[in-house]
């Protein structure tokens, strides 16, 4: 590995439950960074029991080809429910452990460092210039769904006449003095989440690092809603919401996806989505297609 290779990379935390393989996950979002970006040194931050799992299930060859680092973070995960769709008409519960994403500051082995979360798939280099600026945070500010419909209302503001919602799904970040400020204080909203969730007004039940990152950037900026946090240009994240559906992928960046129309559930519209990044929330989709993922993957090795 070069020295050029060693200071710029990707992060990603990846802790499996009984019901989503974030593992795998991983390594096939891992493998999105390594076909399409320059930067792409890639580092895996999980548990033993998880990466026991990992020697276990993932062949050999897919990770060496995914992952230059692993970095073993065991930590007390608490009870974290989270409710999920698969389609409009299916939904369950599981564990999602993601208390100690803001750990990446000190875990990971770059000197500028992207952390994306498992289910984001990159699949052009937008996100490169990064890695050429003095930028100390990064994240996006904005974001839309399939058939540019809008985010959510929670997604937009953390209550009705709340402070503007950013997104943890892409966080950049160097190793200067701002960016540590910035991780230790959304470790302290972490330590003190009832009492932001009372004074910022937002639901409690589930613990979400955009919550914690948005409050942070708040309280950085003196309580207004200046940006100490780049905002990517304004470029929106792009979401596949956990209603839509995987049809097809065509190729590695060519993915067919069924939208679902949130005015008339049962209305549902075919879109193509070519070299764009994505985050496909609907995770068990993502299960289902994981298989042509990979052998498109290793199969680039054969070529």
């Amino acid at each position: 590995m070069s020295n050029t290779e060693a200071e710029t990379g990707v992060c990603f935390f990846a802790y499996n439950n009984e019901k989503i393989d974030y593992i795998q996950l991983a390594h096939i979002s891992a493998a999105y960074v390594k076909a399409n970006q320059k930067n792409n040194s890639t580092c895996l931050i999980t548990d033993n029991g998880t990466y026991q799992y990992l020697k276990d299930s993932i062949d050999p060859k897919l990770h060496t080809k995914c992952f230059d680092h692993v970095v073993i973070s065991d930590v007390a995960h608490q009870s974290n429910p989270r409710r999920h769709f698969d389609s409009p008409w299916t939904e369950f519960s599981t564990q999602f452990s993601n208390s100690n994403k803001h750990d990446v500051f000190t875990l990971t082995p770059f000197e500028k460092t992207m952390l994306i979360d498992t289910d984001y798939f990159i699949m052009n280099n937008f996100y490169d210039y990064l890695f050429d600026t003095e930028i100390p945070i990064g994240m996006h500010k904005y974001a839309r769904y399939m058939e540019h419909q809008p985010p959510y209302m929670n997604e937009q503001q953390l209550n009705e006449a709340g402070i503007h919602h950013w997104w943890s799904t892409v966080v950049y970040f160097d190793q200067s003095q701002e960016s540590e400020v910035f991780f230790d204080t959304w470790s302290h909203v972490k330590d003190n989440w009832d009492y932001y969730h009372l004074l910022y007004q937002f639901p409690p039940g589930l613990f979400r690092t955009d919550f914690c990152v948005s409050i942070a950037n708040h309280i950085l900026n003196g309580f207004n809603e200046n940006n100490i946090v780049h905002d990517f240009n304004g470029e929106p994240l792009v979401n596949m919401d956990q209603k839509d559906d995987i049809i097809e992928i065509k190729d590695m960046n060519d993915f067919i996806i069924l939208s679902h129309n949130r005015k008339e559930a049962w209305k549902n519209i075919l879109t193509r989505q070519t070299n764009q990044n994505l985050h496909l929330m609907n995770k068990l989709s993502l299960g289902r297609h994981s298989k042509t993922m990979i052998d498109i993957i290793l199969a680039e090795d054969s070529q």
